[in-house]
């Protein structure tokens, strides 16, 4: 008989008395686990031909194309499309590239119609039976063609249909036959689950990401700087994190979005979203792939949205903001980068600014510049997440601490125990009043004038008590309060213009 096992993460684990459930089996093999984040479990996966076959490839001079058939016009398409195979491109225009003419019995329709961009559709030349096309609709447009059918769509090789010619060929057509695994799957929280024999268990899921994309991947490191990719929201096609929504990050590689790809959404309401693909999709202009999931993609495949999935990169980031230099210094010869300091360098120091910042600029340039300052003067921040969410995370965007664990802030004014800052960011945020004060404020607290007045965004402390007056000269209806400074003295001498480095205190 065998004996019984499971899968961890790629490994084979035998079952046995001391290992009966997740628990036993994470710490007899030293895995990794975080409360809050999701395990994946398949219990048994079974293929099965799927019965019905949507997908065909149509092969060109000029490459592959492969289109779905929509399912009222399968019966259509299994009747006639063989008929096309060795006919020639006849026409290429902007709008429309056909192949053929063949004779067929379609009924003649000349009512236009509205084509989408990637519609496959049979038209008539001249309204003539004997003049039947294989269509593919370039650009969206209005026309009649005489069968107002649309086939399907064309969902991969599109550049295929960019490229063909008068005289090019279809050379065959070939369904694309796959297989649909059966699997008893879900994900968990719970260590004390049974273990069963010949069970799958993910924990993580691996990213590969571009060494050609380095705005993009750092988009990405950000995302993921705590350890976990979280899921909100999941369709068909992917899953996608909102956690950077509005954060730009410029576009840089047009790529298939392929089972596994991972992009970052660049425009539109949603830009700074990251995306991870569960089947093949074609590429996007608003889209940036920035590298794909190597290892635990079936982890990501059956998570479900408000799940926190443990992520691990490749590679992984390098962010010295924070550290001490015994720690620096322990990095980059991990690395092989050499390091240039400026600022203070005294045994104290940390380090608040580095350049390049990104992680693949660093390793390409193979050095990395970094300026420290005593950590006395860190300014240790504590937020208000709970009490004042959208302000804190406009707080967190102007400052820099939403990506990296060092931000800064430039003084602006000072008079008196006021300082308020300046308060710059490219993002839009609608600053409602949230955690308003009502009888105090309190010396140390941080406080953001929001949308009821005429200054809202801007960013304030007050190192003294006030009961008029929030932080930033507001009255208190027009002040949210987001947090206070830890260790207000490093404020005490700051000047106008000056530049402050924080961090949230831990």
């Amino acid at each position: 008989m065998c004996a019984k096992s499971i899968v961890l993460d790629g490994k084979q684990v035998a079952l046995n008395s001391a290992i009966r459930t997740l628990r036993d089996a994470f710490e007899h093999t030293n895995t990794p686990y975080h409360d809050g984040h999701i395990v994946g479990i398949i219990k048994g996966r079974q293929a099965q031909k799927l019965d019905v076959i949507k997908e065909y490839a149509i092969y060109t001079d000029k490459g592959e194309i492969r289109i779905e058939i929509d399912e009222p016009c399968r019966r259509l398409w299994l009747r006639t499309h063989d008929f096309f195979v060795g006919a020639n491109i006849h026409w290429s225009q902007p709008q429309i590239v056909s192949a053929g003419p063949v004779s067929t019995d379609l009924k003649v329709v000349r009512a236009e119609r509205e084509y989408e961009r990637w519609d496959v559709t049979y038209s008539l030349g001249g309204f003539d039976q004997a003049n039947t096309y294989l269509s593919f609709i370039k650009k969206r447009h209005r026309a009649s063609y005489g069968t107002n059918i649309v086939l399907g769509k064309a969902v991969a090789g599109r550049n295929v249909i960019e490229k063909l010619e008068n005289g090019d060929d279809i050379q065959k057509i070939e369904p694309i036959e796959r297989l649909e695994y059966v699997t008893d799957k879900f994900t968990t929280s719970d260590l004390d689950l049974k273990l069963e024999h010949g069970m799958e268990v993910y924990t993580y899921f691996k990213a590969t990401l571009s060494r050609d994309v380095s705005e993009g991947v750092e988009h990405f490191l950000a995302l993921a700087k705590d350890g976990y990719y979280q899921v909100d929201a999941v369709t068909n096609t992917y899953v996608v994190s909102t956690r950077l929504r509005g954060r730009s990050s410029p576009f840089e590689l047009l790529d298939a979005r392929s089972d596994g790809a991972i992009t970052v959404r660049t425009s539109g309401n949603d830009r700074g979203n990251v995306f991870i693909y569960k089947r093949d999709t074609p590429s996007n202009s608003n889209h940036s792939v920035i590298g794909h999931v190597s290892e635990g993609l079936e982890l990501v495949k059956i998570a479900t949205p408000g799940q926190k999935l443990r992520v691990l990169t490749d590679p992984t980031r390098i962010m010295l903001l924070g550290l001490r230099y015994a720690s620096v210094e322990e990095e980059v010869n991990r690395l092989g980068i050499s390091l240039e300091r400026e600022g203070y360098e005294g045994d104290d120091a940390v380090v608040v600014h580095q350049s390049p910042l990104n992680t693949i600029e660093i390793l390409k340039a193979k050095r990395v510049k970094t300026f420290a300052v005593p950590y006395d003067k860190l300014i240790k921040i504590e937020l208000y997440e709970d009490s004042a969410p959208k302000t804190v995370a406009y707080f967190r965007t102007v400052a820099g601490l939403r990506d990296n664990p060092v931000g800064s802030l430039q003084t602006h004014v000072k008079y008196g125990t006021t300082i308020m800052f300046r308060a710059q960011t490219a993002e839009t945020f609608d600053i409602v009043p949230e955690n308003t004060p009502t009888t105090q404020v309190t010396a140390a607290e941080i406080g953001v004038s929001n949308r009821s007045s005429k200054y809202g965004g801007f960013i304030g402390v007050r190192l003294e008590d006030n009961k008029k007056y929030g932080p930033t000269g507001e009255r208190f209806n027009s002040t949210n309060i987001i947090g206070r400074i830890v260790n207000p003295e490093p404020l005490q001498n700051v000047r106008e213009n000056e530049t402050i480095f924080v961090c949230e205190a831990l």
